[in-house]
């Protein structure tokens, strides 16, 4: 084939699909993709299971079972223990924002598995070849992954309204917590990326949720790091998800008092983390498929 019909021959395929002789805009793919992938999440009887229905049971085990032999202190060790105004902070007051956070963990598992099984299938393949920008394919992943999220938190939110919680915001707090819960979801979304597109199978994409499982385990999300053994506190402090936790309770609870860093820790560990795994997950996706 002569180089003139090469270019023909590329030149004839559509940068953009068209259905009715309208033209497709990348938005409406992408708004497509969403869809799909939300549509396959929601009526997925294993993913509410585990991203909606197991966190709202474990703060219902912790509340009603673990919490009452947990100490939270009092103002003078606020930040540190727990505390709200001066009085004892109660159980669901202190753990319910650690449990929106481990809500949206449990769901980059499924944001993992999601594209791994797209990879596997072929699917992802078959979309590489039409004409469908290479940010929609992946993209739509991701926006599907933090709108999910979200849902699972706001599920979780109101089971711990209906059992007592009631925050304590003005309207910049809960500017700041949308902000920060989206944040979080786009961060550890694309944190599942690298690891969904090199795991062989769909079993296996998951596995570094548990990593970050075991870092909201290991902090001050559900329990004050102030009892906890020195080497394990001084780990709990330094790792990420502290600050996160704590701001996201400062922010829920103006009355509580968050460490001073706090603010400044959380955006600057997920402005990181979303910087060097956004950059990772493309390149990853590019050596996997290629394309612009």
């Amino acid at each position: 084939m002569s180089a003139a019909a090469i270019h023909t021959t590329k030149s004839s395929r559509p940068s953009t699909p068209h259905i009715g002789g309208r033209t497709v805009s990348s938005w409406t793919q992408l708004r497509v993709l969403v869809a799909r992938i939300l549509r396959q999440n929601f009526t997925n009887a294993d993913t509410m299971i585990t991203v909606v229905a197991m966190p709202v049971f474990m703060l219902l085990f912790f509340v009603y079972v673990i919490g009452g032999n947990i100490a939270l202190g009092t103002a003078e060790t606020a930040g540190a223990a727990g505390t709200n105004g001066g009085t004892a902070l109660s159980y669901v007051e202190y753990s319910l924002p650690g449990f929106l956070l481990i809500a949206m963990t449990m769901g980059s598992a499924y944001t993992a598995v999601r594209i791994n099984m797209d990879k596997s299938k072929g699917f992802l393949a078959r979309l590489q070849s039409l004409p469908i920008r290479r940010w929609v394919i992946l993209g739509s992943h991701v926006v599907a992954s933090v709108v999910f999220m979200l849902v699972a938190e706001v599920a979780v939110l109101i089971v711990g309204l209906v059992i007592g919680y009631r925050p304590h915001m003005g309207a910049a707090q809960v500017a700041l917590f949308g902000v920060i819960s989206v944040l979080f979801a786009f961060a550890i979304t694309l944190l599942a990326v690298p690891f969904s597109l090199k795991a062989k199978d769909y079993a296996s994409a998951s596995g570094f949720s548990y990593v970050l499982l075991m870092l909201l385990f290991v902090s001050s999300a559900l329990m004050p790091t102030a009892g906890m053994a020195a080497p394990v506190r001084a780990f709990a402090k330094y790792q990420p998800m502290t600050p996160i936790v704590e701001y996201v309770r400062s922010l829920l609870d103006t009355g509580y008092a968050a460490p001073d860093w706090a603010a400044a820790a959380s955006f600057g560990w997920l402005a990181a983390l979303i910087i060097v795994f956004g950059a990772f997950s493309y390149k990853r996706y590019l050596s996997v498929f290629g394309g612009k």
